[in-house]
């Protein structure tokens, strides 16, 4: 797990930097982000206080980081079979009405003769 700490109050990002110290990560590397509140971003955000109180011990903290990332990553996976699936769907649709709609096309053209 790699994390990035966005967070406005120093004794707090101070904090997490000591204990996540080797799982920290440039933004662009990182797998979510901690902070303080949400933010526009393509990583999830771990926010404290969503999801996780303060104070928090080690251990807590380590826990609670551990089950955000599986929930993300299950989320992540769910997210992008979906729009494959509803992809598929709209694709077939479409085409049904694209082949009803020249088969009318046609019926006028017949009919207008």
């Amino acid at each position: 797990m790699k994390v990035f700490i966005n967070c406005d109050c120093e004794i707090l990002s101070a904090t997490l930097e000591k204990i996540l110290s080797s799982s920290i990560a440039s933004q662009n590397d990182a797998d979510i982000i901690i902070c303080e509140r949400e933010f526009a971003s393509d990583k999830p955000l771990f926010i404290i206080g969503k999801y996780i109180t303060q104070p928090f011990s080690e251990a807590e903290l380590k826990q609670k980081l551990s089950e955000f990332l599986e929930k993300s990553e299950f989320l992540e996976k769910k997210t992008q079979s979906v729009p494959e699936k509803n992809f598929d769907a709209f694709e077939k649709n479409l085409d049904e009405i694209l082949l009803s709609f020249k088969k009318q096309i046609l019926e006028l053209f017949k009919n207008a003769k």
